[in-house]
């Protein structure tokens, strides 16, 4: 049997989310699921532009996730890419408004 890793329990969503990824990469997509320390990002269109061999390049960059519809601006660091899936994993760093953001992660 796998242990989960995660301090938080994850919480199934799908919310509506604007991407920005250094200057040249911004994109639209939606929170799969999220908790307190990050989240499951999808946005195909996105990372189609991104080859398997750039994966690890990106790893580790900067990643801001706009939520128009909760007026929320979170801070994160991208830790998995998968690009058959067109999701990432996002590590939190911080957000515009720590309130909103534990509830909308509240199980």
């Amino acid at each position: 049997m796998s242990r989960e890793r995660r301090r938080y329990v994850r919480k199934k969503v799908k919310v509506i989310a604007l991407l920005k990824m250094g200057v040249h990469l911004n994109g639209r997509g939606y929170a799969k699921d999220v908790c307190q320390g990050g989240m499951c990002l999808v946005a195909p269109g996105m990372f189609q532009f991104i080859k398997p061999a750039q994966v690890s390049d990106f790893l580790g960059a900067h990643v801001k996730v706009m939520f128009p519809a909760q007026s929320l601006t979170v801070s994160c660091t991208l830790v998995r890419l998968d690009l058959s899936k067109g999701e990432c994993g996002l590590l939190v760093t911080g957000s515009s408004n720590d309130e909103t953001w534990e509830g909308l992660c509240r199980v």
